[in-house]
């Protein structure tokens, strides 16, 4: 049926990495969406295309959801959300448009359309493909981060290189090897190429690590954040005349590519099977080179799969008809 303005939903448990898929995908097509909050039901975690069954609950949390009327869109991120989707498309009769980020490890047809990464091996005609993962980076909240933050950065010479640091994930962990080499190339990279870092930590970054990080700011030409103010990492991102940013995050590697900007690739710990076949296609793409302790400059078109995509699910809804016409694929400014 179609309407004038479509309701949307975004589920989620709050995991930043997947929910900010989400949110960046429902700003790209241009609708007004609620974010909802869910505690995933743990059947529905493990066996995810049970959730079709009758009395299979949404989530722990089931009731708090159903006591609405169900969305026009459901915009979901990762496996542990797939079944919370399959329910709720149950619930709605059928009338919920389910969209799917990120493969579910299940048959396609439970969803209405899936957004998958090119380096995953899922078939189906609902599954459109993604080159990475889709963020809410756009030049002018670039333009505009860069202007809040430099002020604060007016000090540092030279080139000026943003540095993203993650950390931990549940295929490894970053040892104290790996630590003093990652501190000590930084180090020498600014003291060799003359340039100053901007250096950013994630929530994954260890204690250890930021301690690290730290020590660095002994050379003045070097800034780290760790916590306790406002992040400046997109004003940073925006400042920046180049990129290094470690290998264990595709998020992050997303998110820098979505700059034009030199993204160079730090290792930092094992890399899952995925996240090697995902930085070797942006190598092969032009978008991202190895770190090699050389300042290295060149440019392509900014990584923008947001707006890519959304353009592609519009006409999928205009054909469904969810809606009138293909709405417009600018995203909404950063709050």
């Amino acid at each position: 049926m179609m309407v004038e303005r479509p309701s949307c939903w975004i589920l989620s448990d709050g995991t930043i990495g997947m929910e900010i898929q989400c949110i960046a995908l429902a700003e790209a097509l241009g609708l007004e969406h609620e974010k909802k909050h869910i505690k995933p039901y743990w059947l529905n975690r493990i066996f995810p295309s049970l959730a079709k069954l009758p009395g299979v609950p949404l989530a722990n949390n089931h009731m708090q959801l159903t006591s609405h009327s169900s969305p026009d869109i459901l915009i979901t991120c990762g496996r542990r959300h797939a079944g919370a989707s399959i329910a709720l498309k149950r619930l709605s009769k059928g009338t919920t448009y389910t969209i799917h980020i990120q493969d579910p490890k299940i048959n396609p047809k439970h969803f209405d359309l899936l957004i998958i990464p090119e380096h995953d091996m899922s078939q189906g005609h609902n599954i459109i493909r993604s080159k990475g993962s889709l963020t809410r980076i756009t030049q002018s909240i670039l333009d505009k981060e860069a202007q809040l933050i430099e002020p604060k950065i007016n000090r540092l010479i030279g080139k000026k290189i943003a540095v993203n640091i993650g950390g931990d994930t549940k295929d490894s962990k970053v040892d104290d090897k790996t630590i003093k080499k990652l501190i000590s190339s930084l180090n020498q990279f600014s003291i060799d190429n003359k340039c100053s870092l901007m250096i950013t930590t994630t929530s994954r970054t260890s204690e250890p690590l930021k301690e690290a990080l730290i020590s660095l700011t002994k050379n003045p030409n070097i800034i780290v954040w760790t916590a306790g103010s406002r992040n400046p990492y997109l004003g940073f991102l925006g400042i920046a005349d180049a990129i290094i940013v470690t290998s264990d995050s595709i998020n992050m590697i997303s998110e820098a590519c979505s700059t034009g900007k030199p993204v160079n690739i730090f290792p930092l710990g094992k890399n899952s099977q995925k996240r090697e076949k995902f930085i070797s296609s942006l190598e092969k793409m032009g978008l991202v080179k190895q770190f090699n302790g050389k300042y290295q400059s060149w440019r392509y078109d900014p990584l923008n799969e947001s707006t890519r995509i959304a353009k592609l699910i519009n006409i999928k809804l205009k054909e469904k008809r969810i809606i009138h016409a293909a709405v417009g694929t600018e995203p909404n400014q950063c709050p």
